[in-house]
């Protein structure tokens, strides 16, 4: 059996990298002393992955943590155990059983939601012109190298409010192993230099269910 646990990351924790996260959960469940399975060899660690690496500065509500068990753990102790070791801004929201056959949440992850505060900026034409284009390419950094890559159509959704003389936009990006928009590209091209707080808010599978609650047809 594996268990299923979504979660917040907020707080400091958003300064975490991906590989610090790994380890902080690493930790806790060690400290919980839960029955996790872990892998053979000279340095036996838990078996988990998470559903999708969350950009360093970016908090979340609704990140997904996938752990292998090693014997029976209802989901309700795996949550107050967890809640009990691991550090502030980290929080275990929920959990469920799933088999091991169950696909893992990142192979069935297709979009995820943004909401975005963009300080002392009025971002609405920016917005409405970046819906109105047939393409919008941007410079994206890889492996050394910057390319040029075409976001539009990675962008499902943009709404932008306005907010005394800052911006609140609501995004719904392209999220998949092989295509996943980062937030903080499509926000830099649609207000340079400009001051952001970012945060994931939903984690989708392909249709539309949320990721969390997805279960097979």
């Amino acid at each position: 059996m594996r268990m299923l646990a979504e979660f917040q990351k907020t707080d400091r924790c958003i300064w975490f990298s991906h590989l610090d996260l790994q380890r902080t959960m690493q930790r806790a469940l060690r400290r919980a002393q839960l029955p996790i399975a872990y892998s053979q060899g000279f340095n036996p660690h838990a078996e988990l992955s998470f559903a999708s690496a969350l950009p360093v500065g970016v908090s979340s509500l609704c990140e997904i943590l996938d752990v292998r068990l090693d014997g029976e753990l209802a989901p309700e102790a795996f949550v107050q155990a967890m809640n009990g070791v691991l550090p502030r801004g980290l929080r275990i929201c929920a959990a469920r059983l799933v088999e091991d056959r169950f696909p893992a949440p990142m192979a069935k992850m297709a979009q995820a939601g943004y909401e975005a505060l963009a300080f002392g900026a009025d971002l609405r034409q920016a917005a409405r012109d970046f819906l109105a284009s047939q393409r919008f390419e941007v410079e994206k950094p890889s492996k050394g190298k910057v390319r040029q890559l075409d976001i539009r159509p990675m962008v499902q959704a943009l709404d932008v409010e306005l907010q005394g003389e800052d911006s609140r936009l609501t995004l719904l990006v392209t999220c998949t192993n092989a295509d996943n928009l980062k937030p903080e590209l499509l926000l830099e091209a649609l207000c340079p230099g400009g001051r952001f707080q970012v945060t994931r808010t939903r984690l989708l599978a392909q249709g539309g269910a949320p990721l969390f609650a997805w279960t097979e047809a």
